[in-house]
Protein backbone atom coordinates (compact mmCIF):
# COMPACT_ATOMS: atom_id res chain seq x y z
CA UNK A 1 0.00 0.00 0.00
CA UNK A 2 2.86 2.20 0.86
CA UNK A 3 4.39 2.10 -2.44
CA UNK A 4 1.49 3.55 -4.10
CA UNK A 5 0.52 6.55 -1.56
CA UNK A 6 4.63 6.68 -2.59
CA UNK A 7 3.40 7.66 -5.96
CA UNK A 8 0.65 9.85 -5.64
CA UNK A 9 1.23 13.55 -6.13
CA UNK A 10 -1.32 16.48 -4.82
CA UNK A 11 -0.86 18.93 -7.76
CA UNK A 12 -2.68 22.68 -6.61
CA UNK A 13 -2.90 25.22 -9.15
CA UNK A 14 -2.01 28.53 -8.31
CA UNK A 15 -4.01 28.02 -5.02
CA UNK A 16 -5.54 31.66 -4.09
CA UNK A 17 -6.99 31.44 -0.42
CA UNK A 18 -4.47 31.76 2.56
CA UNK A 19 -4.30 28.70 4.35
CA UNK A 20 -5.80 25.93 1.91
CA UNK A 21 -2.78 25.00 0.97
CA UNK A 22 -1.57 24.39 4.72
CA UNK A 23 -4.78 22.91 5.45
CA UNK A 24 -4.23 20.58 2.33
CA UNK A 25 -0.85 19.22 3.94
CA UNK A 26 -2.21 18.70 7.38
CA UNK A 27 -4.78 16.21 5.27
CA UNK A 28 -2.01 14.47 3.30
CA UNK A 29 -0.07 13.75 6.41
CA UNK A 30 -3.61 11.81 7.54
CA UNK A 31 -3.83 10.12 4.62
CA UNK A 32 0.38 8.82 4.38
CA UNK A 33 0.36 10.95 1.11
CA UNK A 34 4.13 13.50 1.26
CA UNK A 35 4.02 14.61 -2.18
CA UNK A 36 2.58 17.93 -2.91
CA UNK A 37 3.18 20.54 -5.93
CA UNK A 38 2.25 23.64 -6.57
CA UNK A 39 2.15 25.78 -9.91
CA UNK A 40 2.22 29.55 -8.89
CA UNK A 41 3.75 30.82 -5.53
CA UNK A 42 5.14 28.86 -2.20
CA UNK A 43 3.24 28.76 0.81
CA UNK A 44 2.61 31.24 2.94
CA UNK A 45 2.74 31.63 6.90
CA UNK A 46 -0.43 31.34 7.48
CA UNK A 47 -0.45 28.12 5.78
CA UNK A 48 2.25 26.56 7.99
CA UNK A 49 0.28 27.58 10.91
CA UNK A 50 -2.67 25.62 9.62
CA UNK A 51 -0.77 22.58 8.46
CA UNK A 52 0.11 21.31 12.45
CA UNK A 53 2.89 18.60 12.50
CA UNK A 54 2.72 18.64 8.58
CA UNK A 55 5.37 21.77 7.89
CA UNK A 56 7.80 18.92 6.44
CA UNK A 57 5.13 18.52 3.57
CA UNK A 58 5.01 22.42 2.85
CA UNK A 59 9.07 22.84 3.43
CA UNK A 60 9.60 20.14 0.77
CA UNK A 61 6.57 21.03 -1.71
CA UNK A 62 7.84 21.53 -4.92
CA UNK A 63 6.66 24.49 -7.27
CA UNK A 64 6.60 25.29 -11.02
CA UNK A 65 6.11 28.15 -13.57
CA UNK A 66 3.03 26.19 -15.09
CA UNK A 67 1.12 22.47 -15.09
CA UNK A 68 2.61 21.43 -18.00
CA UNK A 69 6.30 21.56 -15.87
CA UNK A 70 4.68 19.50 -13.38
CA UNK A 71 2.93 16.69 -14.75
CA UNK A 72 5.81 16.01 -17.28
CA UNK A 73 7.35 13.42 -15.07
CA UNK A 74 4.17 11.61 -14.47
CA UNK A 75 2.34 8.36 -15.55
CA UNK A 76 -1.45 8.92 -15.06
CA UNK A 77 -2.95 12.75 -14.72
CA UNK A 78 -6.49 13.07 -13.27
CA UNK A 79 -8.14 16.02 -12.85
CA UNK A 80 -10.46 16.86 -10.39
CA UNK A 81 -13.64 18.95 -11.97
CA UNK A 82 -17.08 20.13 -10.89
CA UNK A 83 -18.00 20.68 -15.02
CA UNK A 84 -19.88 18.23 -16.40
CA UNK A 85 -21.42 18.13 -19.62
CA UNK A 86 -21.06 16.39 -23.77
CA UNK A 87 -17.62 18.46 -24.13
CA UNK A 88 -16.08 17.43 -20.54
CA UNK A 89 -16.87 13.90 -19.97
CA UNK A 90 -15.81 12.48 -16.83
CA UNK A 91 -14.26 9.39 -16.31
CA UNK A 92 -14.47 8.28 -12.43
CA UNK A 93 -16.17 9.00 -9.41
CA UNK A 94 -13.87 9.43 -6.18
CA UNK A 95 -14.29 5.92 -5.44
CA UNK A 96 -13.93 4.63 -9.36
CA UNK A 97 -10.73 6.40 -9.18
CA UNK A 98 -9.11 5.23 -5.93
CA UNK A 99 -9.49 2.14 -7.38
CA UNK A 100 -8.49 3.13 -11.03
CA UNK A 101 -4.54 4.03 -8.50
CA UNK A 102 -4.91 0.77 -6.85
CA UNK A 103 -4.03 -0.80 -9.95
CA UNK A 104 -1.36 0.91 -10.99
CA UNK A 105 0.87 1.27 -7.29
CA UNK A 106 3.92 1.26 -9.43
CA UNK A 107 3.41 4.23 -11.44
CA UNK A 108 3.73 8.19 -10.42
CA UNK A 109 0.28 9.41 -10.46
CA UNK A 110 -0.77 12.87 -10.24
CA UNK A 111 -4.02 14.17 -9.05
CA UNK A 112 -4.50 18.00 -10.44
CA UNK A 113 -6.87 20.68 -8.23
CA UNK A 114 -7.69 24.02 -10.34
CA UNK A 115 -7.92 27.23 -8.22
CA UNK A 116 -10.49 28.47 -6.11
CA UNK A 117 -11.89 31.00 -8.22
CA UNK A 118 -12.59 29.25 -11.55
CA UNK A 119 -10.60 26.03 -11.80
CA UNK A 120 -8.49 24.77 -14.63
CA UNK A 121 -8.00 26.52 -17.93
CA UNK A 122 -8.83 24.40 -21.35
CA UNK A 123 -5.54 24.02 -22.08
CA UNK A 124 -4.33 23.09 -18.70
CA UNK A 125 -7.62 20.03 -18.61
CA UNK A 126 -6.63 19.39 -22.29
CA UNK A 127 -2.60 17.77 -20.03
CA UNK A 128 -5.01 15.90 -18.16
CA UNK A 129 -6.28 12.52 -19.78
CA UNK A 130 -8.12 11.73 -17.03
CA UNK A 131 -11.63 13.41 -15.34
CA UNK A 132 -12.79 12.90 -11.49
CA UNK A 133 -16.16 14.71 -10.48
CA UNK A 134 -16.96 14.59 -7.14
CA UNK A 135 -20.82 14.57 -7.21
CA UNK A 136 -22.51 17.25 -5.01
CA UNK A 137 -25.88 19.15 -4.64
CA UNK A 138 -26.61 20.35 -8.33
CA UNK A 139 -27.50 23.86 -7.34
CA UNK A 140 -24.10 23.93 -5.01
CA UNK A 141 -20.92 21.97 -6.39
CA UNK A 142 -18.46 23.59 -5.46
CA UNK A 143 -15.85 22.32 -2.90
CA UNK A 144 -13.53 24.18 -0.93
CA UNK A 145 -9.84 23.15 -2.16
CA UNK A 146 -8.83 21.22 1.40
CA UNK A 147 -12.40 19.66 1.36
CA UNK A 148 -11.56 18.33 -2.51
CA UNK A 149 -8.26 17.05 -1.71
CA UNK A 150 -9.70 15.15 1.48
CA UNK A 151 -12.33 13.13 -0.30
CA UNK A 152 -9.92 12.03 -3.16
CA UNK A 153 -7.09 11.39 -0.72
CA UNK A 154 -9.51 9.37 1.92
CA UNK A 155 -10.83 7.72 -1.63
CA UNK A 156 -7.01 6.59 -2.20
CA UNK A 157 -5.73 5.69 1.34
CA UNK A 158 -9.38 3.58 1.75
CA UNK A 159 -9.32 1.31 -1.70
CA UNK A 160 -7.16 -1.28 0.23
CA UNK A 161 -5.86 -4.52 -2.01
CA UNK A 162 -7.67 -4.10 -5.85
CA UNK A 163 -9.20 -7.42 -7.95
CA UNK A 164 -5.89 -7.18 -9.73
CA UNK A 165 -2.63 -5.48 -10.07
CA UNK A 166 -1.85 -4.17 -13.46
CA UNK A 167 1.70 -4.19 -12.95
CA UNK A 168 1.99 -4.51 -16.78
CA UNK A 169 1.04 -1.39 -17.49
CA UNK A 170 3.66 0.75 -19.48
CA UNK A 171 4.80 4.38 -18.25
CA UNK A 172 3.31 7.84 -19.21
CA UNK A 173 6.30 8.12 -22.18
CA UNK A 174 5.19 5.18 -23.72
CA UNK A 175 2.01 6.36 -23.93
CA UNK A 176 2.86 10.35 -25.06
CA UNK A 177 5.37 7.79 -27.85
CA UNK A 178 2.31 5.99 -29.39
CA UNK A 179 -0.36 9.05 -29.19
CA UNK A 180 2.37 11.20 -31.56
CA UNK A 181 2.83 7.95 -33.49
CA UNK A 182 -0.81 7.60 -33.88
CA UNK A 183 -1.71 11.58 -34.60
CA UNK A 184 1.41 11.36 -36.88
CA UNK A 185 0.09 8.40 -39.26
CA UNK A 186 -3.38 9.98 -39.40
CA UNK A 187 -2.49 13.52 -40.18
CA UNK A 188 -0.29 11.68 -43.28
CA UNK A 189 -3.07 9.51 -44.39
CA UNK A 190 -5.15 12.57 -44.63
CA UNK A 191 -7.57 11.39 -41.58
CA UNK A 192 -8.09 14.62 -40.60
CA UNK A 193 -10.70 17.51 -41.73
CA UNK A 194 -10.50 21.05 -42.60
CA UNK A 195 -12.41 21.97 -39.06
CA UNK A 196 -12.40 18.43 -36.23
CA UNK A 197 -14.91 18.80 -33.64
CA UNK A 198 -13.21 16.47 -31.90
CA UNK A 199 -9.65 17.09 -29.63
CA UNK A 200 -8.02 13.68 -30.90
CA UNK A 201 -4.80 14.14 -29.22
CA UNK A 202 -6.99 14.56 -25.83
CA UNK A 203 -9.14 11.31 -27.00
CA UNK A 204 -6.39 9.35 -27.56
CA UNK A 205 -4.63 10.28 -24.28
CA UNK A 206 -7.89 9.42 -22.44
CA UNK A 207 -8.47 6.33 -24.30
CA UNK A 208 -4.59 5.21 -23.73
CA UNK A 209 -4.45 6.24 -19.53
CA UNK A 210 -8.02 4.44 -19.10
CA UNK A 211 -6.77 1.24 -21.15
CA UNK A 212 -3.37 1.05 -19.18
CA UNK A 213 -1.93 -1.05 -21.94
CA UNK A 214 1.10 -2.93 -21.86
CA UNK A 215 4.35 -2.75 -24.21
CA UNK A 216 2.47 -5.73 -26.11
CA UNK A 217 -0.14 -3.96 -26.56
CA UNK A 218 1.24 -0.64 -27.66
CA UNK A 219 3.04 -3.02 -30.16
CA UNK A 220 0.20 -4.24 -31.46
CA UNK A 221 -1.07 -0.68 -31.95
CA UNK A 222 2.30 0.55 -33.84
CA UNK A 223 1.46 -2.92 -36.39
CA UNK A 224 -2.04 -1.53 -36.47
CA UNK A 225 -1.42 2.07 -37.43
CA UNK A 226 1.68 1.55 -39.46
CA UNK A 227 -0.86 -1.15 -41.75
CA UNK A 228 -2.79 1.79 -42.22
CA UNK A 229 -0.01 4.05 -43.33
CA UNK A 230 1.29 0.75 -46.11
CA UNK A 231 -2.37 0.90 -47.58
CA UNK A 232 -3.11 4.55 -47.85
CA UNK A 233 0.83 5.69 -48.49
CA UNK A 234 2.14 2.68 -49.85
CA UNK A 235 4.83 1.93 -47.30
CA UNK A 236 5.47 1.94 -44.11
CA UNK A 237 5.93 4.50 -41.09
CA UNK A 238 9.24 3.93 -38.76
CA UNK A 239 8.71 4.09 -35.32
CA UNK A 240 11.32 6.87 -33.20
Amino acid sequence: MQERLDNIFIIMVEPVYAGNVGSVARLMNNFSLKNMRIVGSIPQKNDFYLAVHSEDILTEAQTFPDLASAVADLDRVIAFSRRVGKTKPIDYSPREMGSYVAEIPHLKTGLVFGRETYGLTDDEADLCPLRCHIPANPAFPSFNLAQAVAIASWEIYSAGVPARQIEAAVPGIELDKIKAYMLDVMQEIGFFRSYESTNWEHFLSRMLSQLNPSAEMLYRFRQMFNRFHVLVKGKGKGYD
